[in-house]
């Protein structure tokens, strides 16, 4: 079933290409100038995982593909601009896979980190995320636990609400009431296991990347513009 699947998006993505293409150096100009209209200057585009169901378990290593939603499928992650189009997805992965150690999987993620990066971003460009993610020089994910921490807490909501938006239906208006977006639960998300020294190397710049980034995004909401 995977095979067949797989088969499929492939070939979907084959007659896709013109369609789904990462933004050149002008669009990303563009649609960085959009989000930080936002309180996110550099930010070029919203990253999010989610899953594509099967119709049956698999026969074999089935149980890898049941996801927490009680349903057996693949992982897909999707990155999408600030007009909600596709600009970069990679998918295959079991559902029960974490969407972190998913993306790491893909071509995009091996670029992000090599010397071809300046070829997708452009000088203090970056990918938002949420809280599933880790946050590096390229990707600024939301905040693990911020429960207490007011500023933690007011980021995630702005992450939360643009990621919302990218999402809602084209004709939502005021009208419709109130946004609700999904913040960090109450319960507690474990730290992952402590990474190899290169790697607390890398996490430690994403975390200096985020507070900048947080540091932008408070500064914006708190002189009047707010979410």
């Amino acid at each position: 079933m995977v095979n067949y699947t797989n088969r499929v998006m492939t070939a979907i993505e084959c007659c896709l290409k013109n369609e789904i293409s990462w933004p050149n150096r002008f669009e990303r100009t563009r649609i960085a100038s959009v989000f930080a209209a936002g309180g996110f200057p550099g930010c070029i585009g919203l990253v999010d995982g989610t899953t594509i169901r099967l119709s049956q378990r698999l026969a074999e290593d089935g149980e890898t593909y049941f996801d927490r939603k009680g349903d057996y499928s693949i992982n897909a992650q999707i990155i999408s601009d600030d007009q909600k189009r596709i600009i970069y997805f990679f998918t295959g992965m079991p559902g029960s896979c974490h969407d972190v150690t998913c993306l790491c999987q893909s071509s995009l993620w091996k670029r992000m980190h090599s010397q071809q990066q300046h070829l997708l971003f452009d000088h203090g460009q970056y990918l938002l995320g949420d809280s599933g993610y880790t946050s590096g020089e390229r990707l600024v994910a939301a905040f693990r636990n911020a429960r207490g921490d007011k500023d933690k807490t007011d980021f995630n909501t702005c992450i939360a609400h643009h990621n919302f938006l990218n999402r809602r239906r084209d004709d939502w208006t005021e009208a419709d009431g109130p946004i609700e977006v999904e913040v960090e639960s109450e319960v507690q998300i474990p730290d992952p296991p402590t990474p190899p020294l290169d790697e607390r190397a890398m996490i430690a710049r994403g975390r200096r990347r985020r507070l900048e980034v947080q540091s932008e995004c408070l500064a914006y909401m708190r002189n009047g513009n707010g979410h």
